[in-house]
């Protein structure tokens, strides 16, 4: 395991501390970023963190060896590569329809006076629509791959 995945979660879990106190200690408009942020980034680090010192103790270096090994060959397999560019295309493919029907459908809200707290239904519609596609792609690889 690299050295910088070490550092770098200890840089997440600094980082992430530091919005925690900027959460706690300040009154301003965005502490609910710092809370985000707090989450969004403590939690990867300990992740972080703890699989580095997983992986590093001396029991477990042959299992990792392994699993480096596996996963090499999974990303250089053709089979896979096409896959995955496939799967790409499909949620591509889908999200572009979404897109066009939420253009329409936000365009018509704005036209009709509706949603005028606007930014904030554009943001939560857009974060759907990121999780929209991102399961789109999963299951367009899992039908591609049953069928090939």
């Amino acid at each position: 395991m690299k050295k910088t995945m070490l550092y770098t979660g200890m840089a997440y879990c600094i980082i992430g501390l530091s919005c925690l106190m900027a959460a706690v200690f300040t009154e301003t408009w965005f502490d609910g970023m710092f809370w985000g942020l707090f989450g969004g980034l403590t939690a990867p680090g300990l992740m972080m963190l703890w699989k580095y010192y997983h992986w590093t103790r001396p029991e477990n270096r042959e299992a990792y060896d392994r699993r480096l090994e596996v996963e090499r060959i999974e990303m250089h397999d053709e089979r896979k590569v096409m896959l995955r560019d496939k799967s790409g295309r499909i949620a591509y493919l889908i999200m572009l329809g979404v897109y066009c029907v939420m253009m329409l459908a936000f365009s018509i809200c704005s036209m009709g006076g509706w949603f005028m707290p606007f930014s904030r239904y554009a943001v939560i519609g857009l974060g759907i629509l990121l999780v929209f596609q991102w399961f789109c792609g999963i299951a367009a690889y899992g039908w591609i791959s049953k069928r090939l």
